[in-house]
């Protein structure tokens, strides 16, 4: 017994064994359903380490130098680095580290603790830098950003910011609070200059008398009659009133307490970053969840949280939500949602027009049976709801129903024939069988190869071809196993069996008949002059590929649909960040004023800039979120207009260095329309060849924002230290660099904890005694050789100067970014890229010491293009050894895959009826159509080697496997179609993002089809026709063919039989 012929007994025999199957899938996905997460965009590793290291005070220069070099040197031979970005800023170092393509979380996290455990080994990194923070990168949006609105004390401010993250933090599923904007406290203890130089201190004595006192000394333990007791010397202080009382001199004239010499308080840090919140001063808390957590129930809990909240708030105390991403989660699920229901009522109600009702019920039992098996599987996968998962069940929808129409369609012609119901459940589902499986194989295939595109863009969109294959593989078991058992069970023998031409399967659907008779006169005619025929398909596809090269751009990421805007702004290096919060006044007030209509919310921050994983913090930078309006009313202004409005106005305001505009659109971002790294020798000459490839960008039709990672840095006091003088004094330049640190910029003496956090205690001089050059000039160092304070002008002098603010180093190269935006109604992402590849092309053969890197979106769009190209080959020769495989040839695989190329008229023609153009969307559309458009000719080339194996004539057997599989042909085809013409034609809705890969699947899958109606026919007897040639030419020349033996299938013996 064959091993198709013994599943279909199987499960003919087992109906109850079936039925609990159906039950059990049925059960699972219910319950499971309800348990998947709904979130914008699935959550993925990022791949990056990030590594951020504080050390505040301290020049760009001195920052690479003292810090990210060594970290560099340290980290570079780790296994699994694929590169290093450095960005040394004022008093910060923050690198990123990404892993190689294609290593899983834990390796990630294993690369984590590696560089961990490297920057512990360096021995010379600044001993009073705080530890630099090491953490895994991870994909995270926060589902809500709430902001604090409060006129009470700042200190009271943040105390009651600190208690809001922390009650939040407890809520189910929130993994954890960013807060934005609080200022954090500081124990700060302020010298007296005159009174330090009348004991003979310095504020280094006063650091190591703190240092020293702040410790508990273990006194081991003592054996008494109660019992054994340890011995604790207590020595720690944590409250101001302590503090003053430490002793930080003593001798026979009695002790220095410092109270005498400092004044000690409770206080803030200056303030670094600061939060507004249209147009006002706020902190705001960024909402985190758990991977397992469902974003609109966390926002509606959020939601409900701060109405409960206000009720209750103190006075001057308002919360208010700033950004709710379950809006657009919302949004944007409830287009798929009615699209989906929209495109399944379409095909339910397709399958009772071409089929019997039973015949159809059973069918479409199926779609339900295969979506909730598939929520089963999603759920164990962790797989949540998202944009991307919704999408692959609607390119599903379709397609789950077709191997049980083919199924079913072949059973019931044995039905009616007069054939018992098990027997023909059974004949008709064998015969299928191994057609059924490699069409469903083929199309998994070409789907599942999706699923390895790289980067961040690559691992988002690869949901979609995942859970399209889990949705056929379920599908194909409910087809195979579970269908066969239902029809022997519920299926009836037609009473009217009379043997017709068409085998009619639904008696009132008389309008297939004539469909069917037409189809077979042009079918007829097409044959009789094949060669005439197969010329015009060819001509067809050579226009087809002409018309996309000449009349559609390829443009990687097309969407006019803008969600939000973030503006960066920067000024004068050097600038106090109260005037950086002047310039973003000016533009809120601009932005309430010309666009209060069209934006919905906006917050912004002072004194940071979001950079990858991290933030850039500067006094002189800024950014602002803005979120529009999508409330379904018409707005004056659209997003564009208002973009424009915007770029005027800020082109106009001259105490700007720098600003951009970067747009959020529909769907994952792709980076930066251009972004170029110029690598080179040194800074000097990187940021030469970027202003000439800057002049060059700004020619360019529809190029906006060209901007920089160059800025200039503060105004600086360089100090020269004369280091024959100091060492006479048994001084170094660490140590006066040290000294002028802890005057001026503040000494971290030593930290306590408070309150569950560590808290600075400072030693500083008074704010007064911190504002002239002077001050430094008359400020004294004790000497380790003498013990006698040195005035500072005896040993060093100081002049001003200016540094670098920002240096980047890309793989410990020097290195310099470009950054800028189109008008993606001027030009395209491509173009500009392009015309920018041929000028560095030009400039590495001039310059053969720099190198030249895109990023962004051509790197991104290049990357998923290139694995596209390699999924395309790896699809194409899988399926040709499953089709060869099925069909027992080397030849006939290639008549099947014949197919594939008239796909792609089909998505040309769609894209220009649509007035796209083709995307990268489209392209993931194409591929996939490889192992879809294959199907119908897969059956119509198997049912042909069956009659021809009968010992029908060939040109007879061709006309019949077309007419036997119209119907089947037709019916997947229009399903498939139909579960997605909805999203193709925004019917419910659009969704821009996804569109153009419903559009290409749409017109391909149908274009296809209808040639393949007509040119598999041709080709197979194109086929034959060379087959007989070069067996009469070989023949001529003495060469013999035996006949070849049968294939043993029981298929074709069953066929025999017939």
């Amino acid at each position: 017994m064959s091993l198709q012929k013994g599943l279909a007994k199987f499960s003919v025999s087992q109906p109850v064994l079936m039925n609990l199957l159906t039950i059990f899938l049925i059960v699972v996905g219910i319950v499971t359903a309800r348990k998947l997460p709904r979130e914008m965009f699935p959550e993925i590793p990022q791949g990056k380490v990030s590594i951020i290291a504080i050390y505040p005070g301290v020049s760009p220069v001195e920052m690479e130098n003292l810090v990210t070099k060594k970290i560099e040197r340290e980290i570079k031979d780790i296994r699994g680095i694929e590169d290093i970005k450095a960005v040394s800023s004022e008093g910060m170092v923050n690198i990123v580290v990404e892993a190689e393509e294609g290593l899983s979380q834990d390796e990630v996290s294993r690369i984590g603790l590696d560089i961990q455990a490297a920057i512990g080994r360096i021995p010379d990194l600044p001993a009073d830098m705080d530890k630099p923070i090491v953490s895994v990168a991870r994909f995270e949006i926060p589902v809500v950003w709430i902001g604090i609105q409060s006129e009470l004390p700042d200190i009271e401010t943040r105390a009651l910011a600190r208690e809001l993250k922390d009650e939040i933090e407890k809520k189910k599923n929130i993994s954890s609070v960013m807060l934005y904007g609080v200022q954090e406290p500081e124990l700060e203890i302020v010298v007296n200059p005159e009174k330090l130089k009348s004991h003979g201190l310095t504020i280094a004595n006063v650091v190591a008398a703190l240092k020293t006192r702040q410790q508990d000394i273990p006194g081991g333990t003592m054996k008494l009659a109660k019992g054994e007791y340890l011995i604790r010397v207590l020595g720690k202080v944590d409250k101001v009133h302590e503090f003053r009382k430490v002793v930080i001199k003593s001798g026979q004239y009695g002790v220095i307490r410092l109270e005498q010499i400092a004044e000690v308080r409770e206080s803030l840090k200056e303030a670094t970053v600061i939060g507004r919140v249209n147009g006002a001063r706020s902190i705001y808390l960024g909402i985190m969840k758990k991977s397992v957590g469902d974003s609109i129930t966390i926002a509606d809990g959020m939601k409900k949280f701060i109405a409960d909240y206000n009720k209750t708030a103190p006075t001057g105390v308002k919360l208010t939500v700033l950004f709710d991403s379950s809006k657009f989660i919302k949004r944007r699920l409830n287009t798929l949602y009615s699209n989906g229901i929209t495109g399944l009522i379409l095909v339910v109600g397709l399958l009772f027009v071409f089929l019997n009702f039973r015949a159809a019920l059973l069918t479409a039992l199926g779609i339900p049976v295969a979506f909730l098996g598939t929520f089963g599987i999603m759920w164990a996968m962790g797989i949540s709801l998202s944009m991307m998962s919704m999408f692959g069940l609607i390119v599903a929808l379709g397609m789950i129903v077709d191997d049980a129409i083919v199924v079913v369609e072949n059973v019931y012609r044995y039905l009616m024939k007069g054939m018992d119901r098990k027997e023909a459940a059974i004949k008709g589902t064998m015969e299928v069988f191994w057609p059924v499986i490699g069409s469903v194989t083929t199309t998994i295939l070409a789907f599942s190869t999706l699923t390895f595109m790289p980067g961040n863009m690559g691992k988002i969109l690869a949901v979609i071809p995942l859970v399209v294959s889990i949705a056929l593989a379920v599908s194909l078991i409910e087809a195979l196993f579970v269908l066969p058992s239902h029809m022997a069970e519920f299926m009836k023998t037609p009473t009217n069996t009379r043997k017709t031409s068409h085998g009619d399967f639904n008696a009132e659907a008389r309008w297939f008949i004539a469909f069917q008779s037409g189809y077979m006169s042009v079918l007829k005619a097409v044959t009789k002059i094949w060669p005439v025929s197969i010329l015009v398909f060819i001509g067809i596809l050579f226009y087809s590929f002409w018309f996309a090269g000449t009349q559609l751009e390829f443009v990687p990421f097309p969407s006019t649909t803008v969600t939000r805007i973030a503006v960066e702004f920067e000024i004068a290096n050097g600038s106090k960040i109260e005037q950086t919060e002047d310039v973003i006044k000016r533009f809120e007030k601009m932005v309430n004023l010309r666009s209060e209509d069209e934006v919905e919310s906006m917050w912004c921050t002072v004194g940071s800039v979001m950079k990858g994983p991290s933030s850039l913090i500067a006094s002189h930078i800024g950014s602002c979120q803005i979120n529009f309006a999508n409330d379904g009313k018409t707005k004056p202004l659209t997003p564009f207009q208002m973009i424009g409005m915007w770029r005027k106005y800020l082109s106009q305001q001259h105490d700007l260095e720098k600003y951009s505009l970067t747009i959020t659109r529909g769907g994952p971002p792709p980076g930066n329309p251009i972004e170029l790294q110029v690598q080179g020798p040194d800074q000097e000459s990187c940021i030469q060849m970027a202003e000439r490839i800057k002049d060059y960008a700004w020619k360019l039709p529809g190029v906006t924002d060209i901007t920089d990672d160059i800025s200039e840095g503060k105004r600086e006091l360089q100090v020269s230290v004369n280091q024959e003088r100091a060492s006479f004094y048994g001084l170094d330049p660490a140590q006066v660099g040290l000294a002028i640190r802890q005057a001026f910029s503040g000494g971290v003496a030593l930290k306590i904890e408070k309150d569950d956090e560590d808290e600075d205690v400072v030693v500083k001089y008074p704010e007064n005694r911190r504002q002239s050059i002077s001050e430094i000039l008359n400020m004294e160092i004790r000497s380790p050789l003498t013990g006698k304070p040195i005035p500072f002008r005896a040993i060093a002098s100081i002049k001003e100067g200016r540094g670098p603010g920002r240096l980047l180093r890309v793989n410990q190269k020097r290195t310099v970014t470009i950054i800028g935006s189109i008008d993606i109604s001027k030009t395209s992402s491509p173009i500009v890229n392009g015309e920018l590849k041929k000028l560095v092309t030009k400039l590495e053969r001039e310059n053969p010491k720099f190198k030249f890197v895109f990023e962004g979106e051509a790197k991104v769009s290049g990357d998923i293009m290139g694995s596209l190209v390699i999924a395309l080959i790896i699809s194409f020769l899988g399926i040709y050894i499953i089709l060869a495989t099925i069909l027992q040839s080397f030849l006939q695989p290639l008549i099947v895959l014949m197919a594939v190329p008239f796909g792609f008229v089909g998505v040309v023609l769609g894209m220009w009826v649509h007035n796209m153009n083709l995307s990268m969307m489209a392209s993931m559309g194409v591929v996939a159509l490889l192992g879809v458009v294959v199907n119908d000719s897969l059956v119509m080339v198997d049912f042909i080697n069956n009659e021809l194996k009968k010992g029908t004539p060939i040109k007879q057997a061709v006309i019949d496997g077309g007419k036997l599989r119209l119907r089947p042909v037709i019916l997947t085809t229009v399903t498939t179609i139909f579960g997605l013409l909805p999203m193709a034609l925004g019917i419910m809705g659009s969704e821009e993002f996804l569109q153009p890969m419903a559009i290409a699947i749409v017109w391909g899958l149908g274009w296809a089809t209808t040639l393949t109606l007509f040119l598999v026919p041709c080709v197979y007897l194109a086929m034959a026709a060379l087959k007989n040639g070069a067996k009469f030419i070989l023949g001529f020349f003495g060469f013999n063919f035996a006949p070849a033996p049968p294939r043993d299938d029981a298929s074709l013996n069953a066929d025999k039989g017939n």
